[in-house]
């Protein structure tokens, strides 16, 4: 059984580690044995010897078990999937991640859960057809994401920083972690239960509560540790990408648009049955990171829909040539063709300059008309002059009005798109 890494239908984050199905898998097959034997107590002592039996099956791992539990796994995902195969689709993952993988196998990173030591590992990565957004790592290297998730990212770097956080679950061998620290947590509980078994003789109804009881906990206990797994996949992913050509930022900025989905879609803390850190938990401390590394935080290098974007107006004016500048399929403002120049080029032009202001934020403060050369600015950018005006049937100072009721829209927009604190 393969558990969420990234988020689920509703955008939140689920469990990436497969471990909590080893937890399930025990609790179901002791609930099954005892509840068809718990009548008499030579029945409760086999039901006892199932599940130490159960737990036995468990192989030790060692670096060449680990692959081999990572390819077991993958090949019974890649039965219950549909894996896309379209060279396109396919290729731009792999391009991505092999970057990501042989950083992985060069650089040491250290590690906050896990294991920092460097296998080099043969990653492979698989494109699977379903739209949520999300992706997974399975032990070895072998590593999944949904189409899903391909369509939500805003570019190479947010995927890349997908990747990284995948890439550094392996890496650091999460899942021989977790296996070791599950273990130890079931040679208490499996052998309590069977002795609560035999001590009490306990009906079907109550044993089934019982295991109902320690799979909860299990889970909770389990849940913890993967809370500390996705940490150290933050971390660890935003240091991994500082060795590729990819901006760091990516990662930032795909989990900034996914806590806001998260808000946005009411989460509910569910106690023992959250896997991950509130996203906005998980934006803070990828900030902290980033500074720390002093890396500068530009959202618009690595989400191309923070920028400016033009496009020609038809049909607005017959007979008048205007472009539109806009962001987010927000109205920024129209102009007109002038200074030798078609309103296409003229705005192309402007949005460039506006653009390598994005990152610091445009306010209304910024907008102002310039009296001695009779033209309306944005900073230091000459955006409307008198032709503008004329073309629009609009004055100067109306033109200027509008701009700034536009950044105050747009800025609105910005704020319902970021996490809530």
């Amino acid at each position: 059984m393969v558990k969420r890494c990234l988020g689920d239908r509703r955008l939140s984050y689920r469990a990436s580690i497969v471990i909590a199905a080893a937890t399930i898998l025990l609790a179901a097959v002791g609930s099954r044995v005892i509840a068809q034997g718990a009548g008499t107590t030579q029945d409760q002592a086999a039901a006892a010897a199932a599940i130490a039996a159960a737990k036995d099956k468990q192989p030790p791992l060692t670096e060449d078990n680990e692959v081999k539990l990572g390819r077991a796994n993958a090949e019974e995902n890649d039965k219950h999937v549909q894996l896309i195969t379209d060279a396109v689709v396919v290729g731009r993952v792999n391009r991505i991640g092999k970057e990501i993988a042989e950083a992985a196998n060069t650089y040491p990173i250290k590690q906050t859960y896990g294991y920092s030591w460097v296998k080099k590992f043969n990653y492979t990565f698989k494109v699977v057809n379903d739209k949520d957004v999300n992706a997974y790592s399975l032990p070895g290297g072998f590593i999944y994401v949904n189409k899903g998730l391909l369509d939500y990212v805003r570019s190479d770097d947010e995927l890349a920083g997908v990747l990284a956080h995948e890439v550094s679950h392996a890496a650091h061998h999460h899942m021989v972690k977790l296996m070791k620290d599950q273990n130890n947590f079931q040679n208490i509980l499996i052998p309590a239960l069977a002795g609560l078994v035999v001590a009490t003789h306990a009906r079907s109804n109550d044993v089934a509560n019982i295991l109902n009881g320690g799979y909860l906990v299990a889970i909770a206990r389990a849940n913890s540790w993967g809370v500390s797994a996705e940490q150290d996949a933050d971390h660890s992913g935003i240091l991994l990408l500082t060795h590729t050509h990819f901006n760091p930022v990516g990662l930032y900025s795909f989990m900034i648009r996914m806590a806001a989905d998260e808000d946005r879609k009411n989460f509910v803390d569910m106690g023992i049955l959250r896997t991950h850190p509130p996203g906005a938990e998980r934006v803070d401390s990828a900030r902290q990171t980033l500074e720390e590394l002093h890396i500068p935080i530009e959202l618009s290098k690595v989400d191309p829909t923070l920028l400016v974007s033009v496009k020609p107006v038809k049909g607005a004016v017959a007979g008048i040539d205007l472009a539109e500048m806009s962001i987010r399929s927000m109205p920024l403002c129209r102009i007109t063709a002038a200074e030798g120049k078609s309103a296409a080029d003229r705005a192309t032009d402007i949005a460039s300059k506006i653009n390598k202001h994005i990152d610091q934020g445009l306010q209304p403060f910024d907008v102002r008309f310039g009296r001695s050369t009779n033209k309306v600015y944005l900073r230091d950018i000459a955006l409307f002059q008198q032709a503008d005006a004329d073309v629009l049937g609009k004055s100067l100072d109306q033109l200027k009005q509008d701009l700034v009721g536009a950044i105050m829209l747009i800025n609105q927009k910005m704020q319902l798109d970021a996490p809530h604190q």
